[in-house]
């Protein structure tokens, strides 16, 4: 396989070419991810809250920041410098300086990660298409030649052309790899961080800020109940008050009686 990959690579095979271009991309992409997330973004998260809880517990802020500027210049050492900068210029702005710069930094541990997958992919459609067109063009060419001739240049023909399927498979394989290991060092990364920032977070906000989470409804500051005493009060007076009586119509009504029997 590997001696076929180099003939059709001297005989400038245009998707090997392609392939081995994204190939290139890919593999730097791995290799850049893979030095940040090792050796820039990792540190002894352990013994830096550890020093950093001493430090401020102690109120001693300039070595905290000496611990701090000596860690790193990113991750978590550079959101607790800002922290303690925020600290000594208004102690009510350290929260949102902590949160803010956790957003900030966050989404660069997942950083160009989100890109192997897409290039492997890529790749591997480009090999098959490669191999498609080299069939293609085996079956094409045999045609024009004769029958001693059609047996060498097909079976050449196909080999050569699972020559960019077989280096797509390859480079897709490490990808994915390589995608699934940084992956994982990035989720733990993290998940460091957060617990760092729980940390700075008790250490640094003043316990007397105060919080705006909504608090139960007390019985005392409940709405004081509608007096519907004088209303019902008054319907009650409305009910017990007499009828009024007509007196005019029970005069008539007699002197009408009276009439009608004088008549009869």
């Amino acid at each position: 396989m590997w001696s076929q990959l180099a003939i059709s690579l001297q005989a400038g095979n245009t998707y090997l070419i392609f392939i081995l271009i994204f190939g290139f991309i890919g593999t730097t992409v791995i290799f850049e991810r893979f030095l940040m997330l090792q050796f820039v973004y990792l540190i002894d998260f352990k013994k830096f809250l550890k020093d950093l809880r001493r430090s401020v517990q102690a109120e001693d802020i300039d070595r905290a920041v000496s611990i701090c500027k000596k860690a790193s210049n990113t991750s978590l050492p550079n959101i607790s410098l800002k922290a303690l900068e925020a600290s000594e210029r208004d102690p009510a702005s350290v929260r949102g300086t902590i949160e803010e710069e956790t957003i900030d930094f966050l989404p660069k541990l997942e950083s160009r990660i989100g890109i192997l997958p897409a290039l492997a992919t890529l790749i591997l459609l480009i090999g098959v298409l490669g191999t498609i067109d080299g069939l293609w063009s085996a079956f094409d060419s045999i045609e024009i030649l004769d029958t001693s001739e059609k047996q060498a240049r097909l079976a050449n023909g196909i080999a050569g052309s699972l020559n960019p399927t077989a280096m797509g498979l390859l480079l897709s394989m490490i990808f994915l790899t390589g995608h699934q290991i940084l992956k994982g060092m990035a989720i733990k990364l993290t998940e460091r961080v957060h617990y760092g920032v729980s940390v700075l977070m008790n250490l640094l906000v003043p316990t007397d800020m105060p919080t705006f989470v909504a608090a139960p409804v007390d019985a005392s500051m409940a709405a004081a109940p509608v007096n519907n005493e004088p209303i019902i009060q008054e319907m009650d007076d409305m009910e017990s008050e007499p009828e009024e009586e007509d007196d005019s119509f029970d005069d008539a009504s007699v002197e009408d009686i009276k009439d009608e029997e004088e008549i009869i």
